[in-house]
């Protein structure tokens, strides 16, 4: 069973009462959309929206009465329903400069214990955002676009990747059992844009760029240049050609979304045209230092895991990246803080329990 989580208080707070409504309706007709799902409105009652520890009292309080999900769909973005903020296990600023991670996870663990160490929650856990450039309405319409593609599969086939050069070999490696005859675009000299948007019309999309946070585009380099130069911008994502895609990006703070307007986020926009599901980054990530593929690393050998998975026949995006999550620890040690900062910070934009047509 999936179950549809939201904060109404949150949806009043930033819809108002009609938007609210608006939504916990649209929510309402995903369950009768085949997604086999229920509406758990938390803090309904509430006069402000609720923190994520209020809020997941709430949902404790739920899962004591004996009821459990399979897998859990946010509604909202953080003005909503906020996400856990939980301390970054990689100390060393010089490496990293992200004091806190940013991370949904802890939502489906149910076992109640400390935040920062939920990296790989038992329960699937998505969510569908819009920007806050958005009405209440936006948001449903990520709602009808779920609902959509759960009754016409879009048909879409192959799968594109977009690298950057250094990381090429590495990005190979990433996908030589998936899909090694796959369209590669390399970055800087590949861009998508809205005028050649047609070349990521595919059914998985792989972006091994960088990323920076409060900047919008994923972006191409190599040592031939002093500045990276963007490889992909939310105008490159039309309707027509990643409706039902489900994208995975490497880049650095590529689900850094709060505070966002959709224009200002690739992964707004992806969700906002569309998309099946993204997967993508809090912060900043971690991935292969060296081009060998013998020495796929954190983010690399989720995004490798991830799209193995995909290859069952049925498969969940969610279930995909629970896999990818789980062989990942299994790489190194649990104490590992490159590690547990990507399990943590990787999330999923999307129903979890949503399953490409195959």
């Amino acid at each position: 069973m999936l179950w549809i989580l939201t904060s109404v208080a949150g949806l009043k707070a930033v819809y108002g009462a009609d938007g609210a409504a608006l939504v916990t309706a649209k929510a309402g007709q995903l369950t009768t959309a085949g997604a086999a799902a229920v509406v758990q409105p938390l803090a309904s009652d509430a006069t402000s929206p609720r923190d994520a520890s209020a809020l997941y009292a709430e949902l404790k309080s739920l899962v004591g009465r004996g009821i459990a999900p399979q897998a859990i769909l946010i509604l909202g973005e953080q003005r909503v329903f906020p996400s856990f903020t939980v301390g970054n296990p990689v100390t060393d600023r010089s490496i990293d400069p992200d004091n806190t991670v940013l991370t949904d996870n802890p939502y489906g663990q149910f076992d109640w214990t400390q935040p920062e160490q939920c990296t790989i929650p038992p329960v699937m856990v998505g969510r569908l955002a819009a920007g806050t450039n958005e009405t209440a309405a936006g948001l449903g319409a990520l709602i009808d676009a779920q609902i959509a593609l759960r009754k016409v599969p879009t048909g879409r086939t192959g799968y594109v990747e977009i690298v950057s050069r250094q990381w090429e070999n590495a990005s190979t490696a990433v996908m030589a059992l998936s899909a090694p005859a796959s369209r590669l675009i390399v970055s800087p000299d590949g861009r998508v844009s809205a005028a050649n948007a047609s070349v990521i019309d595919c059914r998985y999309l792989y972006c091994n760029l960088h990323g920076f946070l409060n900047s919008t585009p994923w972006s191409g380099y190599d040592l031939g240049l002093s500045y990276p130069v963007p490889a992909l911008t939310p105008d490159a994502f039309l309707p027509q050609y990643v409706g039902g895609t489900v994208a995975f990006t490497e880049a650095c703070y590529g689900l850094a979304t709060m505070g966002k307007a959709t224009s200002a986020s690739n992964a707004l926009s992806l969700l906002a045209a569309g998309a099946g599901a993204v997967v993508g980054s809090t912060g900043l990530a971690f991935g292969t230092a060296t081009p060998q593929p013998q020495t796929l690393l954190d983010a690399d050998v989720l995004a490798r895991s991830f799209f193995n998975a995909a290859l069952t026949p049925k498969a969940s995006v969610g279930s995909c990246l629970q896999k990818a999550r789980q062989d990942l620890r299994n790489t190194g040690s649990t104490s590992d803080p490159y590690i547990t900062k990507t399990l943590l910070e990787f999330q999923l934009l999307g129903d979890p329990t949503y399953v490409p047509a195959s």
